[in-house]
């Protein structure tokens, strides 16, 4: 079970959500009363969830169930085998993104869940990145790797029966979102064996949509499935289990009932009900170990969520976007409670990262939340997923409330490629995001994504041309081919000319057969006609690369003006060299009118008149060609941003 539905990567970008109408709540959602007797239930956090943050999963669900009357233990098992390997291994495997391509993370877990399935080596011949990239951290290399699969975590798994009193709880359950599905599996295949009465409950983000109920019809241990978001369904069920009756609860699928189509569990509309996460076993655990054994040098981060679906995705769901299965509907905490909730958690750990797991910011948090944020003058360091068309002040007010890192959906930095995308925003917007966070001193994480259907050449031969002139922007971290995941349009709507769909290759050295790979996988393989070629790719995956050199070095190119009466001194280094240039008078004007934000050449020929320029159009739209000329400012449709930042920090 997980608080929401398919939590992870951002699609982002949006209006004001207020204004949306919230679906009614579901009729039949069960509504249990206080529960007959109060059980003893514990929830799991496996490998490879990352260490460096509880998990909003269990400690939400975990605040939940007490609420509920229960009693809830959080066993941080994730932590436990960092302990063991050591934050080096751990961490490794844990953040290589590999679930979308070789999955290393369930690889090594497999034997463990399910025996011999196909030989080591034919997975390495399959993904010859993977010993390549082990042989240079590990002493002996993809040997090494091997042991772990058929010894080390076999064992750890029966040491886990072992440390933990399993027969004091009356039911066990497993949230399981990414590279936590065969740890998850393996553990409760070993407990069934064990203790076969003991209830075992799974869900999370790796069961939504029929693909829970796939497992559990070929893995009998499961022995309840919860498809969908869980606060309604858990305390639900376990209200049956202390009652000892069974009765349909929607999104549960019980092993052994005659019914398989049980759909999804009943949402949460008014999240402001929803109480905050429990993070309390997450401390307990980690002051049990060596702290930096278990987190190296990473900093704790408190998780929190202030909203679930996307509200932009619920008008232009993104073509590639597979987050929120069905539940892309936009709900909001309040402001105040978003608050109240912060500091609250704030108030119990010494924490100041701070990361949503929000799919999208809520724009009414501007005036609210991050307002509030401001006055209060908190050393935060805040963590959100934007969309893109975020302007200067905007950003302004985000820097002051302690928002210090975001991952825009920018995805890609052609207009033309961003409509293939749905992405409602363009070049323009893009770079001018990038501009004002690096102004205001926000990290962006953002890729460049590439493979679209209808995608041309001449697509990434004017990006590749572009990126110089950006240097003194934060570049992608890097490019990535698309990948076609379950729920997404392109995977659901047979208008896109996408064929050959298939469960991605290492499905088959993951999952026996027995289990319907196309039943159970999120990410696929597929064929896509119509995309740029793979030079035009190279050509701007050079391009960035050389970007991200020039940003990492020690002398940062830098683009910046110098605002005094009557005109504007521009300093650029992003050829390697020094450049300087000084506009005078109405020059200066016309450029710092492109700043905030891309202007047409009409609106700032008006502003200009309107200071007591007497200029035709011609002249001014002829400067500012000649600035894009120069590298100093791009344009797109008529319309043009300076690419310049001001000297002055204008907090």
């Amino acid at each position: 079970m997980h608080p929401r539905a398919g939590a992870g990567d951002p699609a982002g970008t949006g209006a004001r959500t207020r204004m949306l109408p919230l679906a009614p709540k579901d009729k039949s959602a069960p509504v249990p009363g206080p529960p007959p007797r109060p059980l003893r239930v514990a929830l799991v956090n496996m490998p490879w969830c990352w260490v460096d943050a509880p998990s909003i999963q269990c400690g939400l669900l975990q605040a939940i169930v007490k609420r509920a009357g229960h009693h809830c233990d959080v066993l941080y098992l994730n932590l436990e085998l960092s302990a063991l390997l050591g934050n080096g291994i751990y961490d490794r495997i844990a953040r290589m993104n590999d679930d979308r391509f070789h999955q290393l993370g369930e690889w090594l877990f497999s034997y463990a869940a399910f025996g011999e399935i196909r030989p080591e080596a034919d997975y390495f011949a399959e993904y010859p990145e993977v010993p390549a990239f082990w042989s240079k951290v590990l002493e002996n290399g993809p040997d090494q790797l091997i042991t772990f699969r058929r010894e080390v975590l076999p064992a750890w798994i029966e040491g886990c029966l072992d440390s933990v009193d399993w027969s004091s709880y009356d039911a066990v359950g497993f949230s399981s979102t990414f590279l936590q599905n065969t740890a998850s599996l393996a553990l409760g295949r070993r407990l069934k064996d064990r203790f076969p009465d003991l209830p075992l409950i799974y869900g999370g983000a790796n069961f939504d949509g029929g693909m829970g109920i796939a497992y559990a019809e070929e893995l009998p241990w499961l022995d309840y499935v919860v498809s969908g978001e869980g606060d309604i369904a858990l305390p639900a069920l376990l209200h049956d289990l202390a009652a000892g009756v069974s009765r349909p609860i929607p999104g549960v699928r019980r092993q052994g009932a005659d019914h398989d189509d049980v759909g999804e569990t009943a949402r949460t509309y008014d999240l402001n009900t929803l109480p905050a996460p429990d993070y309390d076993d997450y401390f307990r655990t980690l002051e049990r170990h060596d702290r930096s054994r278990v987190l190296g040098e990473d900093e704790v981060r408190l998780l929190v969520e202030f909203s679930r679906g996307c509200w932009w995705g619920q008008k232009h769901h993104c073509t590639f976007c597979g987050l929120n299965a069905l539940g892309m509907n936009y709900r909001s905490r309040a402001g105040g409670r978003a608050l109240a909730d912060l500091e609250g958690l704030l108030r119990s750990h010494p924490v100041r990262r701070v990361d949503a797991v929000d799919n999208i910011l809520d724009m009414a948090y501007l005036s609210s939340f991050c307002a509030e944020l401001a006055e209060r003058r908190w050393d935060l360091d805040l963590f959100f997923e934007v969309k893109a068309n975020l302007t200067r002040e905007q950003l302004a007010l985000m820097r002051r409330a302690g928002i210090r890192r975001i991952q825009p959906g920018i995805e890609n930095l052609s207009t033309h490629v961003l409509g293939l995308m749905r992405k409602g925003s363009s070049r323009l917007i893009n770079v001018r995001l990038l501009k004002w966070a690096c102004y205001y001193g926000i990290s962006t994480e953002w890729h460049i994504l590439r493979g679209f259907p209808g995608e041309t050449d001449q697509d990434y031969i004017e990006q590749a041309a572009l990126v110089p002139l950006l240097h003194h922007l934060q570049p992608p971290t890097g490019q990535l081919g698309i990948w076609l995941e379950r729920f997404s349009p392109y995977f659901t709507d047979p208008s896109f000319a996408i064929s050959g769909v298939r469960p991605q290759a290492s499905y088959a050295y993951v999952y026996p057969p027995e289990l319907d790979h196309s039943r159970i996988a999120y990410f696929f393989d597929f064929e896509a006609p119509d995309v740029a070629s793979a030079d035009s790719h190279e050509l701007l995956t050079s391009a960035a690369l050389e970007w991200k050199r020039r940003w990492a070095s020690g002398d940062r190119p830098v683009l910046f003006y110098e605002r005094l009466p009557g005109r504007l001194k521009i300093l650029d280094t992003r050829s390697g060299r020094p450049r300087k240039a000084v506009l005078h008078g109405w020059q200066a004007e016309a450029y710092e009118a492109c700043g905030d934000t891309a202007r047409a050449g009409k609106r700032v020929h008006q502003s200009l008149l309107d200071r007591g320029f007497d200029l035709s159009l011609g002249e001014v739209t002829g400067f500012l060609d000649d600035c894009c000329g120069l590298g100093v400012m791009i344009s797109e449709d008529g319309k043009y941003l300076s690419l310049a930042l001001p000297e002055n920090p204008g907090w």
